[in-house]
């Protein structure tokens, strides 16, 4: 039996047909070098494990709190998740495989009642800190979004930031990624489900008409209503927003209030290192140089190339949500 106890044990994917969770032996300084904790990322040789569900039924709860960071995708998401893995204070994870597994076990027609046992389950394994007292933050994909309430429900001693790009800033980067960002958009509508979408107004043909940004608005504005859900049942005790520009701009003062929210005690000067430090220097994804210029760059390339597409689809997606009373300014900002 492995040392179920040990953080380095990662939680990587659950079975529902055989009921067992599957285990890979990640140590600390290997989360650094991986992007995301899914297959296409983690090294091929990791030695793995699997444990029955019935055989974790002795395993006492963590001690320490399971936080999350809910995104809305290209948001500067991963970036903020690096910054916050800090030995002896946090332990952070990107996009752990198995919420994704929770999601797509739900979408075939779990037991309501098994699922929430499931999903506790797995929110006590991934809540393990490689170091006593730590905090866990976890950053879900996109698609776990719709799942933020019952997370949220199973744990309530977990708080949450929303973190999303203005509405200009998605589409721009939709748009610069060429085809791979336009699909990316359209399976985000899909990945956030059906029951999502038959109130947004707009039949299958209409939807089937539509372009790629505009699908994408459709799901930037989804994950906004979202998120007005969970504050209303929640409040802004548990549940902030923070959009990617104030947290570029903002960076020592936002990890501060996160700090805050995440009861990390990170201090005004702790603050200030990490946002001046090599984390804010390379590309969050690739590990490249990457400073505050390069990404001016990068967008206004984007913006040169797709300005008049990008624009026009801003304004729809904005009159849709008056429609539909969804803010595109997420209310109980983290930052004034």
């Amino acid at each position: 039996m492995i040392e179920l106890q040990n953080a380095a044990w990662l939680a990587h994917r659950y079975d529902e047909t055989s009921d067992n969770f599957q285990f890979v032996h990640l140590a600390r300084e290997a989360h650094k070098s991986v992007t995301f904790l899914s297959d296409d990322y983690l090294p091929a040789d990791l030695q793995k494990h699997i444990v029955a569900r019935r055989d974790l039924s002795d395993l006492p709860p963590s001690e320490t709190p399971l936080h999350f960071i809910f995104h809305s995708g290209f948001c500067c998401s991963t970036l903020l998740t690096r910054a916050l893995d800090l030995p002896g204070k946090a332990t952070s994870l990107s996009e752990p495989t198995i919420l994704r597994d929770m999601v797509g076990y739900a979408d075939r027609g779990a037991n309501k009642e098994r699922y929430r046992e499931v999903l506790s389950r797995t929110l006590q394994l991934l809540a393990r800190p490689f170091e006593p007292l730590e905090a866990v933050i976890a950053k879900p994909s996109c698609v776990v979004n719709r799942h933020a309430e019952s997370i949220l429900e199973i744990s309530p001693s977990s708080q949450a930031v929303f973190l999303h790009a203005p509405i200009r800033v998605f589409l721009n980067s939709i748009a610069r990624k060429g085809i791979t960002g336009r699909l990316w958009g359209r399976e985000l509508f899909l990945g956030l489900g059906s029951s999502d979408k038959p109130d947004l107004g707009f039949s299958e043909n209409e939807l089937f008409g539509q372009t790629d940004l505009q699908i994408a608005g459709l799901a930037w504005l989804v994950q906004n209503r979202i998120y007005q859900t969970l504050l209303a049942k929640f409040g802004e005790n548990r549940i902030r927003s923070l959009d990617s520009e104030t947290f570029l701009a903002r960076a020592a003062e936002v990890l501060e209030r996160l700090g805050e929210l995440f009861r990390l005690d990170i201090t005004a000067d702790r603050a200030q290192t990490i946002a001046g430090g090599e984390v804010f220097q390379r590309h969050s994804k690739f590990g490249d140089q990457f400073d505050a210029e390069e990404r001016k760059r990068e967008r206004e390339a984007g913006e040169s190339a797709h300005a008049d597409e990008i624009e026009k689809v801003a304004i729809w997606v904005e009159a849709v949500a008056q429609g539909l009373g969804i803010a595109m300014h997420p209310p109980a900002s983290l930052v004034d």
